[in-house]
C-alpha cells in the first residue's frame, strides 16, 4: 500500500502528515469486507457441542453490526442462540453457543449484513459443521 503525499506545513515547509510508527488504516478503495477464516472449516466434522464459532475479517468490522441477525447459526430447529463478542480491533468475531449444540446435527452458518468501518458490506458467507458427542466440558480436569 502506497503512503499518502506529504502535505505542505504552514511557511512552505513540506512536512509529513505521517507521525513516525503510524500505521495507516485500509484504503477505502480496497476490496469489500470478507471472511478470512472461519473456525470451525466448511464440512468439520465431530466439533465440540460447546465450542465457540471464530471468524476473522479480511479488515475490521463495525461491531455494531454484528447481531444475531447477521451472524446466524442454524440447525434443523432453527436459530441456535448464542452471544457475540469481537476482538478490539474488530477483525475477530465470535459467537458462544447459549447451550450444548445437537450432536450429529447439521449446523449452518452464516454471516451477512456486517459492514466495515467504511459502511461497505461483508461478501455473504455460508459454511456448515457437525459436532460430535463430547462438548469440551466432557473431558474432566
Amino acid at each position: 500500500m502506497s503512503e499518502p503525499p506529504a502535505a505542505a506545513a504552514p511557511g512552505g515547509v513540506g512536512q509529513s502528515l505521517r507521525a513516525p510508527g503510524t500505521v495507516w488504516r485500509a484504503d477505502p478503495d480496497e476490496p469489500r469486507l470478507r471472511v478470512r477464516h472461519l473456525d470451525p472449516p466448511d464440512g468439520a466434522r465431530g466439533v465440540f457441542r460447546d465450542a465457540p464459532v471464530v471468524a476473522r475479517f479480511s479488515r475490521p468490522a463495525d461491531p455494531s453490526t454484528l447481531s444475531p441477525l447477521t451472524f446466524l447459526i442454524i440447525d434443523e430447529h432453527g436459530p441456535v442462540p448464542g452471544g457475540i463478542w469481537t476482538s478490539l480491533d474488530g477483525r475477530v468475531a465470535v459467537w458462544t453457543p447459549a447451550r450444548l449444540l445437537s450432536a450429529g446435527t447439521l449446523h449452518c452458518v452464516r454471516l451477512a449484513g456486517v459492514r466495515d468501518l467504511h459502511g461497505r458490506e461483508l461478501a455473504v458467507h455460508e459454511s456448515a459443521f457437525k459436532p460430535g458427542d463430547l462438548a469440551l466440558g466432557d473431558l474432566g480436569p
